[in-house]
């Protein structure tokens, strides 16, 4: 048995958005979240954000915990379980910009003509998120959806666009743009790897119209 353990560079563990959190939403923190302390790293994987917190340690290099140094890692896509190298693939940190379509669900079955599309989506590593374009057509034509809610650094950014459906299976697409620039590959091929970590390929939703 061993336990898990992960790190972040020193720069980030001092930036003003790095908690330890003994509450949430004004209550005690639950067991289920992470009680009686937790890390939250906003902008990084979630494995970053670790739960049951027991001890912090200052040290040079990344940390060689099991789940950091080798579970947790990118191999680029001509690497598969069989010629895979543990511990030579990229680390994983920031999270890749995303957007993601909430409603409709996957195969839900709506009426021709306008609906609300809306979802959520983040920048890379917490960065702002400037635009989010949705598709009703598989991603022939694109309409700039709305930002709802907070605009801000580290939040989700909540949207929705109104589009017009024609009859027949459609595909809804989504994608965002950080303030960086940073955008979605529109193809999953583009950012494949054989654990299946931070595919941020244009989101896609099929619905029936009729």
């Amino acid at each position: 048995r061993f336990g898990f353990g992960a790190s972040i560079p020193l720069d980030k563990a001092l930036g003003p958005e790095v908690l330890l959190a003994d509450e949430m939403n004004g209550a005690p923190l639950t067991p289920l979240h992470g009680a009686p302390l937790r890390l939250v790293v906003p902008g990084t994987i979630g494995a970053r954000s670790v739960k049951w917190l027991g001890e912090i340690t200052l040290q040079a290099e990344p940390s060689d915990n099991y789940f950091q140094a080798v579970a947790y890692q990118h191999f680029p896509p001509d690497v598969d379980a069989t010629t895979a190298v543990e511990g030579a693939g990229r680390m994983l940190d920031e999270l890749f910009v995303s957007a993601a379509i909430c409603v409709p669900e996957a195969g839900a079955v709506l009426p021709a003509g306008p609906v609300t599309v809306s979802g959520y989506a983040v920048g890379q590593g917490g960065r702002l998120v400037e635009r989010i374009e949705v598709s009703a057509d598989g991603g022939q034509t694109w309409t700039e959806a709305a930002l709802r809610g907070v605009h801000r650094q580290w939040a989700w950014q909540l949207w929705s666009a109104t589009v017009q459906l024609a009859p027949g299976r459609q595909t809804l697409v989504a994608r965002a743009i950080d303030s960086s620039g940073y955008t979605q590959p529109a193809d999953v091929g583009e950012t494949w790897n054989y654990k299946g970590y931070m595919n941020n390929a244009w989101h896609r939703v099929e619905v029936q119209v009729g």
